[in-house]
């Protein structure tokens, strides 16, 4: 991964963090994107992320314009974009008791509409130096799960949508695979009591919920030169919870 371009886009959560440090450290050129500026900023100042800066760029992922914009923007200034990681995660499920058309739009336009923007916008300039590497992160719930239909379809949307894209680029020295994100305890979002951290960990079979490190570490293996020959795959990283463990449950 040395001096290769990487463009983050949903730098500014725990795992955006997570996969920043590891590319940095793992000599990448780093363009981190998103629309929580604050966020962002906080992880640019990350010692290895700071040596690692390319760019920042502060903007709103569903809007197509913007993207396009920015894509080009960068594209001038530095040249290329080797690798794009697509992370974008809006949790908003609802049962369909509850939820509205909105409720569904939304879903769509936060989890997919963005995936799909920053690869129109960076797939020609990839295709035309015969080189790139595209990592999308989603979840384990794209196989369905119960009250949450709306969030489920947006993820399920991310499994096609990279096979296919894989298909169309491989020709061109391309790779598109996405990483399924198990559970993972994140340090900002709502704590888990003790009891319920543990339930949580005794369904899966490797005893823990994961790390957001967890995630980086299998981006960061389909970001690199060593995986030139997987490609439209869909790599679920759970702890084994996807082995036998209802959605539903």
């Amino acid at each position: 991964m040395k001096n290769k371009i990487a463009l983050i886009a949903g730098a500014a959560n725990e795992v955006g963090q997570a996969i920043s440090i590891k590319f940095a450290r793992s000599g990448a050129k780093l363009i981190l994107v998103d629309s929580d500026s604050q966020g962002l900023d906080a992880v640019a100042l990350d010692k290895d992320v700071a040596g690692a800066l390319l760019d920042k760029v502060s903007l709103d992922p569903t809007d197509s314009n913007s993207v396009k914009a920015a894509v080009a923007n960068l594209l001038e200034r530095h040249g290329a974009v080797d690798i794009l990681i697509n992370n974008f995660d809006h949790k908003d499920g609802l049962p369909i008791s509850e939820g509205t058309l909105t409720n569904w739009e939304s879903s769509l336009k936060e989890n997919l509409t963005p995936v799909i923007s920053f690869c129109l916008n960076v797939i020609p300039a990839m295709q035309k130096r015969k080189y790139g590497r595209i990592v999308t992160v989603g979840s384990l719930e794209y196989l369905g799960v119960q009250n949450r239909s709306n969030y489920s379809t947006s993820k399920s949307a991310l499994f096609g949508m990279t096979r296919s894209f894989a298909l169309e680029t491989a020709k061109d020295g391309i790779t598109v695979n996405q990483v399924i994100k198990g559970d993972i305890k994140l340090q900002h979002a709502d704590e888990l009591s003790a009891e319920a951290e543990a339930k949580a960990a005794g369904v899966m079979p490797v005893q823990r919920l994961g790390k957001p490190e967890d995630i980086a570490f299998a981006v960061a293996y389909l970001a690199v030169d060593s995986s030139r020959y997987v490609t439209g795959q869909n790599l679920i990283v759970c702890g084994g919870k996807s082995i036998y463990s209802s959605m539903s449950a």
